[in-house]
């Protein structure tokens, strides 16, 4: 669930990246992630997750020294887990301090990279207003894309002539379409991605969303389907994956956490049940 819906979010993988390291384990020692040293260190914290049988266990956020900062539901949405982020860094001064490779950082774009990952959007702006360079200018617009503001946006892409950015600009205004639920025109937006483009996964999930949205959900899914087999995994690939295993399913929600008896999930992931896609509900 976490990789399908949260750690598909930028937002949440850039601060995650920024201000803290992330790792799994099973709580069980024997299970595949199996790390017993780090089963320890969490039961010490949260003893209750150190029985033979436990609920769903939270995403905790710990300091290097077990002090427990703040935790979120398994089945929390994007904006619960990046405001829980936020919380815990707030408890934990040390890990919000900027990294020796932020503060050494020269360009101002790689310093405005730097504020948007945490967030910041007015510093990312200040920085890059006045750098004449076409990534500039499309990070601003990428930043306006994140807030909404699709005039400043459209704004700032008409001032871009760089033909290797082409890809970027026609995915960040597919995300207006998407928003304001035009599915025809995303539909147009997102079809003849070249597999090699970086935002290809990306195009074939809103590619699949199009036609589920547009009554065609068994086009959607053979999209879902071949993009999920043809591609290596990353965010597009997960979310993808839990779209596919929920519209597969008819629409229900999943009962139970086995991928056996007929889970639809291509990738055989666990722990579907629970939220189900947002962008699956209706929109319109």
């Amino acid at each position: 669930m976490l990789r399908a819906g949260p750690f598909s979010d930028e937002r949440v993988v850039g601060l995650a990246n920024r201000r803290f390291i992330l790792f799994y384990f099973d709580l069980n020692d024997r299970g595949f992630a199996g790390d017993a040293k780090a089963r320890a260190f969490v039961v010490a914290v949260k003893k209750e997750l150190g029985g033979a049988s436990v609920p769903t266990p939270p995403v905790l956020f710990m300091t290097a020294d077990g002090r427990l900062v703040g935790e979120v539901s398994n089945y929390a949405t994007e904006d619960q887990v990046l405001a829980a982020m936020q919380n815990a860094l707030e408890k934990a001064p040390p890990q919000a301090k900027p990294s020796a490779e932020e503060r050494d950082a020269q360009d101002p774009v790689d310093r405005a990279r730097a504020a948007m990952d945490l967030l910041d959007y007015e510093t990312a702006n200040q920085l890059l207003e006045p750098v004449d360079r076409d990534e500039a200018r499309y990070l601003q617009g990428h930043i306006a894309r994140l807030q909404k503001d699709w005039k400043a946006m459209h704004a700032a892409f008409a001032r871009i002539e760089e033909p290797s950015l082409a890809d970027d600009l026609r995915m960040e205004r597919a995300h207006e379409h998407w928003d304001q639920g035009d599915f025809d025109a995303l539909l147009e937006s997102v079809t003849g991605f070249s597999p090699k483009s970086p935002r290809y996964s990306e195009s074939r999930y809103y590619f699949g969303l199009a036609l589920y949205h547009l009554d065609q959900p068994a086009k959607a899914l053979a999209i879902w389907k071949s993009t999920i087999e043809g591609c290596s995994q990353d965010p597009w690939i997960y979310r993808s994956d839990w779209a596919y295993s929920q519209a597969a399913s008819g629409g229900q929600k999943t009962r139970s956490f086995s991928t056996a008896g007929g889970s639809p999930s291509l990738l055989g992931r666990i722990g579907y049940m629970g939220r189900q896609n947002p962008d699956l509900a209706p929109r319109r």
